[in-house]
Order: C-alpha cells, then structure tokens, then sequence
C-alpha cells in the first residue's frame, strides 16, 4: 500500500501558498459552497478560494486517488505507465498521486477550465519531480470531445469531477476515453448520489467494451439495494494548519469515496475469480472475523473467518473496508 500522505514537497509548497490565517473565510465559504452541492466555479470563485481547496481539501483528496491507484496496482501489478492524462485536474491532485506511485511515469496531462487552479497546478508542480515540472496542463472543457488532448494514454485519471458534470457529459466522457486509455481511475464523493450516477457510468463503458478492474468483481448489476451504495473510506492524517483551518478538533479525518477502475476492451480479464470486495468496515469479536462482501458471482454474502483458525484469522485482521477477501468463505 502506497503512502497517502501529501509527498513532504507538496504538503510544503502548499502551506506556503496557503495560511490559515489570510484563508480562514475563503475555507469557510468553500464548505459552505460544497455543502449547497454547489460546483467547483461557483464555490471555488477566485484564487483565494483555490488556496483554501488546496489546503482544506488536497489532503484528503489525494489519499482517496492514491487509494483508487493502489486497487489498479493490485490489479495489474505489472502495469507501468508512462503517460498520463488528469482530467479536471484542479491543482494536480491525481498528477502528484499517479507520478509518487509510478516511476516509469515520463508524461502527464492536466487538463483544467479553471485558470486559477491551472495556475496553482503549475506553481505546485515547480516543487515536484522533473515529470510534474514539465508537465502540460492545459484549458479544457471536459465535456467537450474539443476540450481533450489528442493521442493516447496508458492512465486517465478523473477525479472529484465527474460529480460535477450532468450525467450525459459524464457517460460520453468515459466511452470516449475507453478507446485513448488503456486504464481509467475515475474517483467521486463516497455519496448515495456519486454511488448512482458512478453505477450509470459503469453500464455505459461496460455497453461500450471495458472490463472492470475494482471494485466490482463482476459485470452484473449491483447487487445492492436501492437505499444502500458502495463506497469506501481513508483516513487522512491532519497538520496542525489543516486542523485550524477546517476548525477540526481531532488530528484526522476520514475521506468517504466511491470509485471505479475500468480496462479498455481487449485487454485482460478482471481481478480474482474467487473472493470478494469488503463492502463495510469488518465486524470483530473475540470468536470470529465477519465480512460484508461483494462476491464474484453477483450477489452479496457474508464471509466468517473463526480465531481458532489462526494462520487465516491473523491474515484477516490485516483487512479493511474496501479491500479484496480471497477465498470462498461462504457465512
């Protein structure tokens, strides 16, 4: 598992580019906006505003990309991509993730309307690896065929976007991409409303050929009922800044995402063909290990792993919302 920490440059250049204390209302208005569902150019207004996000929002954000890319790599532990694309990039966020966990990573596109955080993007990007300072970040409406790079890609990366794109964009958006990258990350609010329009995006880049990497073991419908969604959670550590800034009183705060990983077609098949995604925080007692599980045939079932069986149960115990139980353990 990656570190999912800000890298110590880039928690660096955001403190100095963002106080608390010159950005104590700016971060207010931003959780206010955020709150009203308002979108990124309405509750991000100004460069002020795109200071507070970074420093109210970027930690968090960048643990929950850095998660969703950890489930790629251990999908595809071979995989080594050299070119990446960040669709709606903000300030980076997804650049930075994708550039710490890959090495072989040598090109990386942002692409981002909004020329304040298109400015913070490149300002930020001064403080990182030789790939981030060359990287190109472009204007772009992502809605538009017009507003994407040209050529391909062996990683897209959208993140905190989609959620802002009516739904339509967001399907046209993903089929596009299916036949210019060879992998998609797609992250969004661990929220009911995410958790729906993320399961239309699912069904229209399955219609269109993709295979799906994570979470989903399988390509039937989602088993869940319909006032239950999939989503995950980070826990994301807090600075003191970050804790005055956010008025938080304790040092962490959990990130609750949803996400997707798809394959374009013609590549490999999915992830294990036994086991499940751990679809809760696991329930412990003195006996047992229990697990709410998403399982590779479609349904949904419950997976117990006893203490006696101690080799499986110390195994298990090292488990957690959101990663992959092998095995066919049936409860």
């Amino acid at each position: 598992m990656s570190d999912r920490r800000l890298p110590a440059a880039l928690a660096a250049a955001v403190t100095e580019r963002a106080r608390p204390e010159q950005l104590g209302a700016a971060a207010a208005r931003l959780s206010a906006g955020y709150r009203a569902n308002l979108t990124s150019r309405q509750a991000v207004p100004d460069a002020a505003g795109v200071a507070a996000y970074a420093a109210s929002r970027m930690p968090a954000t960048y643990a929950a990309v850095t998660a969703a890319l950890d489930r790629l790599a251990a999908a595809r532990p071979d995989f080594a991509p050299e070119t990446v694309l960040d669709l709606g990039a903000g300030p980076g966020t997804a650049s930075w993730a994708a550039a710490t966990l890959w090495s072989s990573v040598t090109s990386i596109t942002m692409v981002e309307a909004s020329p304040d955080f298109r400015a913070l993007a490149a300002d930020l990007a001064r403080a990182g690896s030789f790939v981030l300072q060359q990287a190109n970040i472009r204007a772009g409406d992502i809605t538009q065929p017009s507003g994407l790079p040209n050529g391909s890609f062996d990683l897209a990366v959208i993140a905190y976007a989609l959620t802002e794109l009516d739904l339509a964009a967001a399907e046209r958006l993903v089929a596009d991409l299916l036949g210019r990258a060879g992998r998609i990350v797609i992250v969004e609010p661990g929220t009911p409303r995410d958790h729906s329009r993320l399961m239309a995006v699912r069904q229209a880049a399955l219609s269109a050929g993709a295979c799906i990497l994570a979470p989903c073991p399988h390509a039937g419908p989602c088993p869940l009922p319909p006032d239950d969604w999939c989503h995950t959670s980070v826990r994301v550590e807090r600075s003191r800044a970050h804790m005055r800034l956010k008025g938080g009183t304790v040092p962490f705060e959990d990130e609750r995402y949803a996400y997707l990983v798809l394959e374009s077609g013609g590549l490999a098949g999915a992830e294990n063909e036994n086991g499940g995604r751990i679809l809760r925080p696991p329930r412990l007692s003195k006996h047992e290990i229990a697990f709410s599980l998403c399982r590779t045939d479609g349904t949904l079932g419950e997976a117990r792993i006893a203490s006696r069986d101690k080799a499986a149960f110390k195994a298990a115990g090292k488990l957690d919302w959101g990663d992959w139980l092998s095995g066919d353990r049936r409860g």
